[in-house]
């Protein structure tokens, strides 16, 4: 963009600000109406994209100042630009921390209920299990070029104790799922046969844990009531308690 629609950008900025005078910031996305009658852009396309898209490369080129009522909140992933009038300063109405997808993942398996379970079983068993243990060994299907297979893991593996185990969840009657629910199951289930035969196969003891022998919420979700929960544990480990 020139010098000149620059400029252009600027005076509209500066009206705006002019006749709303009770108005300290605003989005980018609330000026674009203007730009468009301006003549600067010829539509608004995204809520806004064609100044953000103006204002990211002025970024990249550390030349943002050539906009001096610009703001440019910064998160994790994204950043949200905003227009304040000269002399007052951007205060957003409620700081969110942004958390990226990876970080979300990260935490969604962190506080998971199979996380949960095995969080005591290592206490029980006072060792640490490998999660989503893998071998080479056991692998999935072909990928659909023909290249390659995934491994397919292991929910815990106690190396020193030689014993995997596996958590599942009692499914709705397989007639009552759809079409596209019944393929994944049937995958499912046949990767678990594939995992058992392997871990069989290496002399290993493989142990699968249900999550409805435990107290559940109606959505199948564990209560974690820890103390109910200990003892079912130590029924299900009693084979691998140190008495």
């Amino acid at each position: 963009m020139t010098d000149e629609s620059i400029a252009k950008i600027n005076e509209v900025i500066t009206q705006y600000f002019d006749t709303n005078p009770t108005v300290d910031w605003i989005p980018v996305k609330a000026i674009m109406p203007a730009l468009v009658e301006a003549g600067i852009f010829e539509k608004d396309v995204k809520k806004g994209f064609p100044m953000r898209k103006v204002l990211r490369r002025l970024d990249q080129k550390e030349q943002l100042d050539k906009i001096p009522s610009v703001h440019a909140e910064r998160r994790a992933e994204n950043t949200y630009w905003y227009l304040v009038r000269k002399g007052k300063k951007y205060t957003p109405k409620e700081v969110i921390p942004e958390i990226s997808k990876k970080e979300q993942y990260i935490l969604d398996i962190k506080n998971s209920d199979e996380n949960y379970l095995l969080d005591l079983c290592d206490e029980l068993l006072a060792k640490k299990a490998s999660r989503k243990h893998t071998f080479d060994t056991l692998v999935g299907n072909l990928h659909k070029r023909g290249k390659g297979r995934t491994k397919l893991p292991l929910d815990a593996y106690y190396e020193n104790l030689k014993l995997v185990i596996e958590f599942f969840q009692n499914n709705k009657p397989f007639e009552e799922l759809d079409e596209k629910e019944q393929a994944r199951i049937t995958q499912i289930k046949y990767y678990d046969e594939l995992k058992k035969e392997a871990v069989l196969k290496k002399r290993f003891r493989y142990m699968k844990i249900n999550y409805a022998q435990f107290e559940c919420d109606e959505n199948g979700k564990l209560i974690r009531n820890t103390e109910n929960d200990t003892i079912v544990l130590k029924e299900i480990l009693k084979d691998f308690l140190e008495n």
